[in-house]
């Protein structure tokens, strides 16, 4: 193993979240190609998580058109409860990092989705999705706000979901700004050595 060799703490789940086209999928790219020392973090994005099934489940969410905005949600939800199993068997052995957590389903399946609208209850949904990640808390989660290019998922109500998000959960929500994608990743491996979760 090579001293310079990165080693994420055993356990630790860290997030990537927030709007559409602000570089998350990048930096999951350039987390996923650092040289990591065993045991090497296992990498998700959710809701296809970490098995065929779920995967398959999120092409078709992707692929066809879906006139429910309450069937997408629970389409979601369902993926996200599949693969809890998997998620808890890898932090026991590894980290894990993810692009998208429950976070997503709040901004953009209750806001966007304006379930309210469709008779669904605020306090019964929010129930099912804390039923759904019981006991998977994030150590940090990098929230992303600045897209790079337009998109019409980034609705205002989304934004300001998020932004309530990172209030109730200070403690953890890291605000990323716009920056080149050499600086964002260097801004990620340096949060996460001062959290203590990470070792060069």
């Amino acid at each position: 193993m090579a001293d310079h060799a990165l080693r994420l703490r055993p356990g630790t789940l860290v997030v990537l979240e927030g709007l559409d086209r602000t570089g998350k999928s990048t930096q999951m790219s350039a987390l996923r190609s650092q040289r990591w020392a065993d045991p090497v973090p296992a990498f998700a994005h959710m809701p296809s998580g970490m098995s065929a099934l779920t995967q398959a489940v999120y092409e078709l969410i992707e692929g066809k058109s879906i006139a429910s905005p309450l069937a997408r949600q629970l389409l979601h939800l369902a993926c996200h409860a599949e693969n809890l199993g998997l998620l808890r068997q890898a932090r026991r052995e590894r980290a894990v990092v993810l692009d998208r957590w429950w976070w997503s389903t709040v901004a953009y399946g209750w806001h966007a989705g304006h379930l309210d609208q469709h008779g669904v209850d605020k306090t019964l949904f929010r129930e099912l999705i804390g039923t759904v990640w019981a006991g998977q808390e994030a150590d940090v989660v990098f929230l992303f706000t600045e897209p790079h290019e337009s998109d019409d998922h980034n609705r205002a109500e989304v934004s300001a979901a998020y932004k309530a998000l990172a209030e109730q959960h200070h403690s953890l929500a890291v605000h990323v700004p716009k920056a080149s994608p050499a600086a964002t990743t260097a801004l990620l491996l340096d949060t996460m050595r001062e959290r203590a979760i990470l070792e060069s």
